[in-house]
């Protein structure tokens, strides 16, 4: 005997209210981050936590947002390898040094993009008996949002793609594919990005 129309009618109200309700919360996943000021922080194995800096976040216009970064430079030991200057942060096995990136940024995030964000955040990394630096040394951080502000986990790359100027137009030189697991090795696991309470 068949149902009702009543009966469908009402299963259907339903399935189109929980469709609703499943799309508010993968929109509410991609809510931008609010403007203002954020703490960068680096974390290591045993999830202690260095404070390297700000992050300032403000609207510019429709979905996107523009940041700057100011580093706490006291937090850097300057050295000079492989024929320039860097910035590391100062470990007895292993330094990491902070690698600027050489050409266009827009330093723009927006619709989940937060790959100019990750372009800011690469690092080298080496021992502090090797007297230079090797850019196949590369260390990249994938950022995602979080409740708070975002977070990076670490991935290894060879960064040697930086040594010639990306062809015109090309923002994104670094390949995705070319990230990979990182080694136990590396005491900096993740950067997390977190919003200072005002």
């Amino acid at each position: 005997m068949g149902e009702s129309v009543s009966a469908i009618d009402d299963r259907g109200c339903r399935c189109w209210f929980a469709l609703i309700i499943l799309t508010a919360f993968v929109l509410a996943g991609e809510v931008k981050a609010g403007d203002g000021v954020y703490r960068i922080l680096a974390q290591n194995q045993q999830q202690e936590l260095i404070e390297l800096g700000e992050l300032h976040l403000a609207a510019d216009g429709g979905s996107e947002q523009r940041y700057r970064i100011e580093w706490d430079e006291a937090k850097f030991d300057n050295h000079f390898l492989s024929m320039r200057p860097f910035k590391c942060l100062p470990h007895p096995v292993q330094l990491i040094c902070h690698l600027p990136y050489p050409y266009e940024n827009h330093r723009r995030i927006g619709d989940g993009d937060l790959i100019d964000l990750e372009y800011d955040m690469l690092f080298l990394h080496k021992t502090p008996q090797e007297y230079g630096i090797n850019a196949w040394n590369g260390l990249y951080f994938q950022f995602r949002h979080t409740d708070n502000g975002f977070a990076g986990e670490l991935r290894e790359t060879d960064l040697n793609v930086l040594q010639a100027p990306p062809e015109e137009g090309d923002l994104r030189p670094i390949d995705p594919e070319a990230l990979y697991e990182p080694s136990d090795k590396h005491w900096l696991r993740r950067i997390l990005i977190e919003k200072v309470d005002s």
